[in-house]
C-alpha cells in the first residue's frame, strides 16, 4: 500500500484530505484541521463492523457520524524551542483576587493588563486591556516597567511612573486597585547554563 503525500511532500494517512504538518490556510492559524475523508482500509474487519453499526445508529439518535469527524492537531513549530523565554523574576499579588498568586516574569517583554492573554492578568475595571509592559533586558540586567498610555496610570511605591521606571527588589507595583510585589531572580544567570554565581 503506497503512502499518501501532501502538496509539501509530508507523508500522511490516506484517509486525510489536509496535512497536519502544513500551516493552516485560513481560520485559526495556531491549529491545523485534519478531516478524515474515508474509513482507513487498514482497520480490521471487527473494527470496521463496529463503525458500520455505530454509523447505522448515529443518524437515528442524532449523534454525529464517526467517519466524518474533525480532529484538531496543534501545529508544530520547530524553531520555537531555541527561543525559550526563561523566568527571571516574579510579581506576587498582594490584594484582590491575585492575592498570594505569583506571575512569572520572563526574558523580554511581559504584558500586564486585563486581557486574559496577558502575561500578568489583572481583573480590575480600572486596568486597561494592555495596561503596562515589564521588560527584562538580558544584556543590561534591567527590569523596566513601562506604562502603555493607560487611562489610570501605573504606580511604583505609590508614585506614578511617566512613562517608565527601573524596578528594584521588593518594589510594590500598583495598577488600578491591585498591588504586586516585585521579586527578581538574583544570584543566578541563564547564560551560565544555570550555575549560581
Amino acid at each position: 500500500m503506497a503512502d499518501k503525500h501532501c502538496v509539501n511532500g509530508h507523508v500522511i494517512d490516506e484517509s486525510w484530505d489536509l496535512c497536519p504538518y502544513c500551516p493552516a490556510e485560513r481560520g485559526n492559524a495556531a491549529m491545523s484541521i485534519v478531516r478524515p475523508s474515508v474509513v482507513s482500509p487498514r482497520l480490521s474487519t471487527e473494527h470496521r463492523n463496529r463503525l458500520e453499526a455505530i454509523e447505522d445508529v448515529a443518524p437515528r439518535t442524532g449523534g454525529p457520524a464517526l467517519v466524518s469527524r474533525t480532529t484538531a492537531v496543534p501545529r508544530v513549530n520547530f524553531g520555537e524551542s531555541s527561543k525559550r523565554r526563561y523566568v527571571v523574576g516574579w510579581l506576587v499579588g498582594l490584594n484582590g483576587t491575585s492575592r498570594g498568586e505569583s506571575f512569572p516574569i520572563r526574558i523580554g517583554r511581559n504584558v500586564i493588563g486585563r486581557d486574559p492573554r496577558s502575561d500578568v492578568t489583572v481583573g480590575d475595571d480600572q486596568v486597561s486591556a494592555h495596561h503596562a509592559d515589564l521588560v527584562f533586558r538580558l544584556d543590561e540586567k534591567r527590569y523596566i516597567l513601562m506604562d502603555h498610555n493607560s487611562t489610570n496610570g501605573t504606580f511604583v511605591n505609590e508614585m506614578e511612573i511617566e512613562p517608565r521606571k527601573d524596578l528594584s527588589r521588593l518594589d510594590v507595583v500598583r495598577l488600578g486597585t491591585y498591588k504586586f510585589l516585585f521579586i527578581p531572580l538574583e544570584g543566578f544567570s541563564w547564560e551560565d547554563e544555570g550555575h549560581s554565581r
